[in-house]
């Protein structure tokens, strides 16, 4: 036998006769090698591997067409045949490869160039693919299914007009295709063109009358438009097309809750438990009705009950751990979420609920990296991002929770938490007009949103609009009197207010009723402290520290209850007392920078800074504030300008952040630059004297003595006693003797 006849092939393989076949391997493929030639054996493979795709055996397939394509690798067929197996298998990136050989070797295979477009669209590649589709067109003018993928490619982009266009075409060419039906009805429905849209849709049920897709697809847009009888009477056509299909009974059910007809719902839930048993989504509906309603308690029990008959189902027993998280039954919650990630690590509900069982133990690094594997997991789960946005927020790095409940409200549009939460940072972060925004957005779909009135009343508080805000909290108050975020804003409202007694009478009333309560103490504490009187506010602290060591923030406050006693000693132990706590909260550390400062320490401030920065290198503040440290207590000048240009990227309006930049210019003996950022900062706060001293020992240092002393001068009329006010009268002095 010539060697070279001798192949040895990958052999797809049942477990049950793996030892046989570890010996009978090298035999059969000697004897193939022997009695077989390449035509024959390829096309022996190809039959195989057809046999194993007809009966959804799709790993075995994929073995034996690359059998096949190693015998004859310019095999345009085989590579296509590949792709298509891949794509089964939801392996785009393989699909990606073999579609490209396959057109490569057969440019005139069309189908396969269209299969290209659409991964090309899948990845946001428009470009290529309105390339690859119009190339298809170019050489075959009448085929649909090229109009069709630059249908879809325009609606992707949102291009709505080129979408009815390509749509149209597709459909005068082919009328039988009733997916561009719904791809035409979707673009007319998203222009405002509403009776195009069903008019399209029946046209489509016309052409298929039997397709439950398309009836559904009329549901939808029935429902998009409020018209709840016609939705009504389409889920109802769809199911008596297909009285098994499930999905018309889904949406029929929650057709029948928004018009307020939840006894109805409940009626087809139950149907629907009862007719599909084994179909998750129909035996789990009766469950989803009684979340949708608020009955928790009633669909943890109806989810108990499926999660004991059906065994095998990981998901079920996911869904209910996160659901008696809602409930508070921690102990459960936690048992059966071992259980669910012991049987499968990646399940992203079950990452979701150890996430939000973590948040709720206060284990904030640990939640995080919990909702980081989630997100891992599922990057569509807009609850997993919203959690994991609300671990950072607890971590203290503000800058990442932006982006986690901005990607949660990508994920889900109406997901008022995420922008209630986004609104709390935008209005932390200075920027009140757009907290306030998304706040007004999240009470118009809710009313009775505390959390979005309380974050609306900070954002008037922060505009000086404290009137105004007042309303809000005790309308939110009326509802929950011992609700903490209200209470806080209260409390900052009428210190505004000048009404600081009022808050402390009210603390008081509500802690009398709550005394285990180890937040409500320490809120009466910072009450009292805001009023002055600093022995009961220690007491009320330490009080809500006896109740709860983990009480948030309570070192913080007892430090800043140091602080007014001007005792800066114990204030950092408490600073440090907070951090071992919670050795993630960023800013504990800055907080405790700042003490370092007040005493001198300049080494350990910028230690502590520095910290703060590697846990959150996004953010403007520390960077310019660690800039600043650098600059006039020793660091590299370069790295200080570094960090003042970051900040300066997210904050270009900011005029502190300008005078850091000005600054290490200076400090770097660029005069020109240093003027020009100085200036900036000038413009922005005249009322400063520091930026007035900065700009004129960089006018010095820039030959302009004139414009030097008017600046130093101008630093001295706004405050004769600012930190660099003796280095301000010297420099002038070096000018009137200069000045012949």
């Amino acid at each position: 036998m010539p060697s070279e006849g001798r192949r040895l092939r990958l052999l797809p393989m049942n477990s049950g006769l793996r030892q046989k076949c570890v010996l009978l391997v090298p035999i059969l493929a000697s004897l193939a090698g022997c009695s077989r030639d390449p035509v024959q054996e390829r096309a022996a493979f190809l039959s195989s591997a057809r046999q194993y795709v007809k009966a959804e055996k799709y790993r075995e397939a994929v073995i034996q067409f690359r059998n096949a394509i190693e015998i004859e690798p310019r095999s345009a067929e085989a590579h296509r045949e590949l792709a298509n197996v891949y794509l089964k298998l939801k392996d785009s990136q393989l699909a990606y490869r073999e579609l490209l050989s396959t057109v490569e070797l057969d440019p005139h295979d069309f189908g396969s160039q269209l299969q290209l477009a659409t991964l090309y669209i899948a990845a946001h590649k428009y470009d290529d693919a309105q390339r690859t589709a119009e190339k298809v067109v170019a050489a075959d003018p009448r085929n649909a299914q090229a109009h069709t993928v630059l249908g879809e490619m325009h609606t992707a982009e949102q291009a709505w007009p080129e979408a009815i266009r390509e749509y149209q075409k597709a459909m005068e060419l082919d009328p039988a295709a009733v997916a561009n039906y719904s791809g035409l009805a979707l673009a007319y429905t998203l222009t405002g063109r509403a009776p195009e849209a069903e008019a399209t849709l029946k046209r489509a049920i016309e052409v298929q009358p039997n397709s439950i897709d398309l009836r559904l697809n009329l549901g939808r847009f029935y429902l998009m438009q409020h018209r709840l009888a016609d939705a009504e009477m389409a889920m109802q056509a769809a199911t008596a097309a297909d009285p098994s299909a499930v999905q018309p009974r889904t949406m029929l059910a929650k057709i029948y809750l928004d018009a307020g007809k939840p006894a109805a719902a409940e009626r087809v839930c139950t149907e629907l438990k009862n007719r599909a048993s084994d179909d998750p989504e129909a035996y789990g509906a009766l469950a989803s009705f009684y979340e949708a309603t608020g009955q928790k308690e009633k669909a943890a029990a109806e989810l108990q009950v499926l999660a004991a008959s059906k065994p095998k189902d990981i998901d079920l027993k996911a869904r209910l751990a996160d659901l008696l998280v809602d409930l508070q039954r921690t102990a459960e919650a936690e048992r059966l979420n071992q259980e669910v990630l012991s049987a499968n690590p990646g399940n992203a509900l079950a990452l979701v609920s150890k996430g939000r069982l973590l948040l709720a133990d206060q284990r904030f690094a640990d939640a995080r990296a919990a909702l980081e594997q989630a997100v891992k997991s599922d990057g569509q789960s807009a609850a997993a991002e919203y959690y994991l946005g609300v671990a950072q927020v607890a971590l203290g790095v503000s800058s990442m929770a932006r982006a986690s409940f901005s990607r949660a409200l990508e994920l889900a549009p109406g997901m008022s938490d995420a922008a209630v939460a986004l609104a709390d940072l935008d209005v932390q972060g200075g920027d009140y007009d757009t907290g306030l925004r998304l706040a007004r957005q999240a009470l118009d779909q809710n009313p009775g949103a505390t959390t979005a009135s309380v974050i609306a009343a900070r954002a008037l508080l922060a505009k000086g609009e404290a009137a105004q805000a007042e309303p809000l909290l005790r309308t939110a108050l009326e509802r929950d009197p011992a609700n903490l975020p209200a209470l806080g804003a209260m409390l900052d409202v009428e210190s505004a207010q000048g009404k600081i007694k009022e808050s402390v009478r009210r603390l008081n009333a509500v802690v009398a009723q709550h005394p285990q309560d180890a937040r409500l103490q320490l809120l009466l504490g910072l009450a009292c402290l805001k009023q002055n009187d600093l022995d009961r506010a220690e007491s009320s602290v330490k009080q809500a520290i006896a109740i709860d060591p983990k009480t948030p923030n309570a070192y913080g406050v007892l430090a800043e209850i140091g602080r007014a006693r001007g005792t800066l000693g114990p204030a950092i132990a408490s600073y440090k007392a907070a951090i071992e706590q919670n050795p993630q909260k960023v800013e504990n550390y800055m907080a405790l920078s700042g003490l370092y400062e007040k005493q001198g320490n300049w080494e350990e401030a910028k230690r502590a800074a520095e910290r703060a920065h590697a846990m959150d290198p996004g953010s403007p503040f520390i960077a310019n504030n660690l800039a600043y440290l650098y600059l006039e207590h020793g660091g590299d000048l370069n790295m200080a300008l570094s960090l003042a240009q970051q900040a300066k990227q997210k904050l270009p309006d900011s005029p502190i952040v300008s005078d850091t930049v000005g600054w290490a210019y200076y400090k770097l003996r660029s005069p020109a630059a240093a003027v020009a950022q100085l200036s900036e900062s000038v413009r922005n706060a005249p009322g400063n004297a520091m930026y007035h001293y900065h700009l004129g020992m960089a006018y010095m240092a820039a030959g302009n003595p004139g414009n030097a002393a008017r600046s130093l001068s101008k630093a001295l009329a706004v405050s004769s006693d600012f930190p660099d006010a003796a280095n301000a009268r010297s420099a002038l002095q070096q000018l009137e003797r200069r000045t012949p």
